[in-house]
């Protein structure tokens, strides 16, 4: 890859395989684009590739690849970003001021808009209970719910939940599944539990009395790169307003906020 016709032939490439992962809601990664869009390629191209595809994703889509923040660990009683390095991750991120891109009318399918409503759906509810959800309760709320078909696991499963005679074990695997989904996705994130032996003991003990089965009990979730790129703390105040069908007011913004734990307008 030596001419500026191959940089820009690389760059388009890479702006396809951008919009397929978008659409996937899967991250662009750096090991997939060095297998499936940049072979052969070095460090110094790498960055000019990156750079003219993210030039042209700004100048026709309003769409720029912002790097995800690196997963999340415990320490003690709060959340710490596990370790500094790049993440080597991306995702698609609009670059429209606020005002004009409530007022774009995105393309997307119907997979697309029910798979965002609901995760930005379970993500208020983790906004508002301090950015911290047990396993326990993000599984209650996920069935109360009811997850879109299209992150459930099997025909059967979908067949059954949406004509309304699913039993309550395929209703907690559905649940359960759309929440490995969410992890999966890096919409939401397992945070490190405080003490390590406790909570070894405390799985152990539940995966004995659930008959050998893998079980998640003492897990704690948090927003996952995903969703810190998709959703700013504004963001999600006005979503959480739309749905409940209240105004964004600013007694309104300072309730959230005390729900979120940090005051919104100062984040």
């Amino acid at each position: 890859m030596d001419t500026e016709a191959d940089i820009e032939r690389a760059a388009i490439n890479l702006v396809r395989f951008a919009h397929t992962c978008r659409a996937s809601g899967k991250a662009i990664k750096r090991e997939d684009l060095r297998e499936h869009v940049l072979q052969n390629t070095g460090t110094r191209q790498f960055k000019q590739v990156f750079e003219t595809a993210n030039a042209y994703l700004k100048e026709d889509f309003g769409l720029q690849m912002v790097s995800l923040p690196q997963h999340e660990k415990r320490t003690g009683s709060s959340a710490a970003t596990n370790g500094t390095k790049a993440a080597n991750r991306w995702v698609l991120q609009s670059v429209l001021p606020d005002q004009a891109r409530q007022q774009v009318d995105m393309v997307q399918t119907t997979e697309e808009r029910e798979i965002l409503g609901f995760a930005a759906t379970v993500l208020s509810l983790i906004f508002v209970n301090n950015m911290c959800l047990s396993h326990e309760q993000l599984v209650m709320y996920v069935r109360k719910l009811g997850p879109p078909q299209y992150v459930l696991p099997s025909d059967e499963s979908r067949e059954s939940i949406s004509g309304g005679y699913a039993t309550d074990a395929q209703m907690e695997s559905a649940a359960q599944a759309a929440v490995a989904y969410l992890v999966r996705t890096s919409y939401i994130d397992k945070l490190a539990p405080q003490n390590n032996t406790l909570h070894s003991l405390a799985n152990t003990q539940a995966t004995q009395s659930a008959g050998g089965e893998e079980a998640d009990s003492g897990q704690e979730y948090t927003w996952g790169p995903q969703a810190k790129v998709m959703f700013q703390p504004m963001d999600m105040a006005r979503f959480i307003a739309s749905v409940t069908g209240q105004e964004c007011t600013p007694e309104f913004i300072k309730a959230i906020g005390r729900a979120y734990g940090q005051n919104i307008e100062s984040v």
